[in-house]
């Protein structure tokens, strides 16, 4: 809360523009403030404009003025059917006027109260159901409206995700993410609660008016029931938000245990740690089991507490009625039973502002988390400039490369090499010397640090990523498949359209196809989660057919046939000769009899390079390429 004194000095002056941003400052640090401010970005997202909150707004007015009609017409019925006189409505407010329209309804019969009585019955009627069919549609319109809102923060949600680098997904469980993109239906549900929130609140206030029509005494003993179940209910609504902060961390760590354990059932299975993966996922899901039965417990108290301070107050207000009119007057007493009939239905809605800090309190630790993927910090987004990249025209060049993953521990030091267009560049070195994140880093998969890296003396990090990537093709390590057809897999990523002719001739090339013609299904076979249903050379030649297919000018080959067999790889690396001739080529290998024929062989040790050259000048040389060709003897 701002004080007095913070409006007079703030830094030993009175100046109004002084005083107004320490007002403001204040303001934005206020919690109110902050989730205006989250909620707004989320609206923003969703696609949420005026008319999406005024038409519903509009119609819920509306609606509740009916519902308010139908109630305030209660009153004059029920007088007349105690007082069995119903000639009163000509001089009642509001009814005078209906009434003048309809002049047989009183005058001119033989039953003057029979008609007045079933006029009365078919205006309560009309509202209600003026009411109920406007309600119908705003319940339609926002089930449309939520539909388009929910469908676009998923969608800002999977987007957000595909602009961040690749280092975010390595330091982030897969199980979180997919959590993440759960949290999406908590804007739904506040929003929800929102619309349904004003509702009530028109026709508590629709409710309250008439209330105050009949008696305004009352009406007032009435409200003093608000004060009481606000600070009755405030403590547990503090209490379901804390609950709330603990289900969401638990739900976290179920959701992670899960993707653990179910992306490495081999690694369970051959350590026998089915028992005690099993004894870990009882306990987090019977800690989330018990936080949702707290939370249901203290929930729960939310409606007797009310109900039991909401009958203590009709039963006063009755008592004072009674007192009122001990002696008897029917046709007042009478009216007094719409009041209490209002209060009766009134008086629950009170519970719409708890219900709206129960909401909040418990979306606001999902939407917390979920407000954190609009933030850039800690995404690692890849820097991107505005040129396009169209082809290579000399070569790639590394000057005085230095990168870490972590702060503090270099991965490359002053790395200095030159791959020269059209060449095949071959990287070698002990498993951890960095091998790797050079290939990630000019695949752009990684930031580099500006002018470290040089395409045709251009700095990579000016050109647009899609543009340099569309001229590179990686086979990786690990070869990676799509739950999808082989055909989709081989084709994954390409624009134009392929045809059977040529899904068919690179599949040959790399020494697929005969595979391929032993399946049922031929090009059209399911592989499976990350091609579970094929063995490691199967996949990776899926991988090089890919990557054949796509026809870069950069080929990139890391691993490539780390899981064929020696026969196999004999044969693929045929293809694989005739596919890099005029392409510039880098390829990371562990078998040093795969790099035979690269013009140029890097040999890395601790993220420096220690050799360079030819094959023969490496092995004349007798350095460290000599001890690892000679260990190496036997491929």
């Amino acid at each position: 809360m701002l004080k007095g004194a913070d409006f007079v000095t703030i830094t030993g002056k009175t100046d109004t523009g002084v005083i107004l941003m320490s007002i403001i400052s204040r303001l934005k640090r206020h919690k109110a403030y902050s989730n205006y401010v989250i909620m707004s970005k989320f609206f923003g997202i969703m696609g949420v404009k005026p008319i999406h909150i005024i038409l519903p707004v509009f119609l819920s007015f509306i609606a509740a003025s009916f519902d308010g009609i139908s109630l305030g017409l209660l009153v004059p019925l029920v007088k007349g059917v105690v007082s069995n006189n119903f000639y009163f409505i000509k001089e009642a407010a509001g009814l005078k006027y209906i009434v003048k329209f309809f002049p047989g309804v009183l005058l001119n019969t033989d039953s003057p109260n029979k008609n007045a009585f079933l006029f009365l019955i078919g205006l309560v009627l009309l509202f209600v159901v003026l009411k109920n069919a406007l309600n119908y549609i705003t319940s339609v319109l926002s089930a449309y409206w939520h539909g388009r809102f929910g469908r676009n923060i998923y969608l800002y949600v999977f987007e957000r995700f595909l602009t961040f680098g690749k280092m975010f997904f390595d330091r982030t469980s897969e199980g979180y993410l997919i959590m993440i993109m759960n949290y999406s239906e908590y804007t739904m549900k506040v929003l929800r609660t929102f619309e349904n929130s004003v509702n009530q609140i028109f026709t508590l206030a629709i409710y309250f008016t008439v209330m105050l029509m009949i008696s305004w005494k009352l009406t007032i003993v009435t409200l003093i029931v608000f004060p009481i179940l606000h600070y009755l209910l405030k403590a547990i609504v503090s209490r379901l938000y804390s609950i709330a902060q603990l289900t969401n961390a638990s739900m976290i760590a179920l959701q992670r245990n899960v993707f653990n354990i179910l992306s490495c059932i081999p690694l369970v299975k051959v350590y026998s740690k089915e028992d005690e993966m099993k004894a870990n996922f009882r306990n987090i899901n019977e800690e989330l089991r018990k936080l949702n039965l707290r939370s249901d417990k203290v929930g729960d108290l939310i409606n007797p507490i009310q109900e039991i301070v909401v009958t203590l107050a009709l039963l006063f207000m009755l008592a004072i009625v009674a007192l009122l009119f001990a002696e008897g007057k029917p046709a007042e007493i009478s009216v007094f039973v719409v009041f209490f009939y209002a209060a009766k239905r009134a008086l629950p809605m009170f519970n719409i502002f708890n219900i709206i800090k129960t909401d909040f309190a418990q979306a606001k630790p999902p939407l917390r988390e979920l407000y954190k993927v609009f933030d850039d910090t800690d995404k690692f987004v890849v820097a991107q400039g505005p040129e396009t990249f169209k082809e290579l025209q000399s070569g790639i060049e590394l000057k005085g490369l230095n990168f870490s993953y972590v702060k503090g521990r270099r991965v490359l030091n002053d790395v200095n090499l030159y791959m020269e267009k059209g060449k095949v560049t071959a990287l070698v070195g002990p498993s951890g010397a960095g091998k790797t994140t050079i290939v990630n880093l000019i695949v752009r998969f990684y930031d580099c640090p500006p002018g470290s890296i040089m395409v045709d003396n251009i700095d990579i990090r000016n050109f647009t990523l899609k543009s340099l990537r569309r001229e590179m093709a990686l086979v990786s390590q690990e070869a990676l498949l799509l739950n999808d057809t082989l055909r989709n897999n081989i084709t994954f990523g390409l624009d134009r359209k392929i045809t059977d002719e040529e899904l068919i001739d690179v599949s040959k090339k790399a020494r697929l196809y005969d595979f391929i013609l032993q399946l049922p299904a031929g090009f059209d076979t399911e592989v499976g989660d990350r091609g579970v249903k094929l063995s490691g050379g199967e996949k990776q030649r899926v991988a090089i057919a890919r990557a054949l297919l796509k026809k870069s000018e950069i080929l990139i080959l890391d691993e490539a046939t780390s899981s064929l067999d020696t026969k196999t790889e004999q044969l693929i690396q045929a293809a694989i000769d005739e596919a890099i001739k005029g392409k510039t080529t880098i390829v990371i290998a562990h078998r040093l009899s795969t790099v035979k024929h690269a013009d140029k062989i890097i040999v890395i040790e601790d993220g420096r390079i220690a050799e360079q050259g030819s094959l023969n000048e490496l092995l004349k040389k007798e350095g460290r390429f000599y001890r690892y060709w000679e260990d190496q003897k036997f491929f």
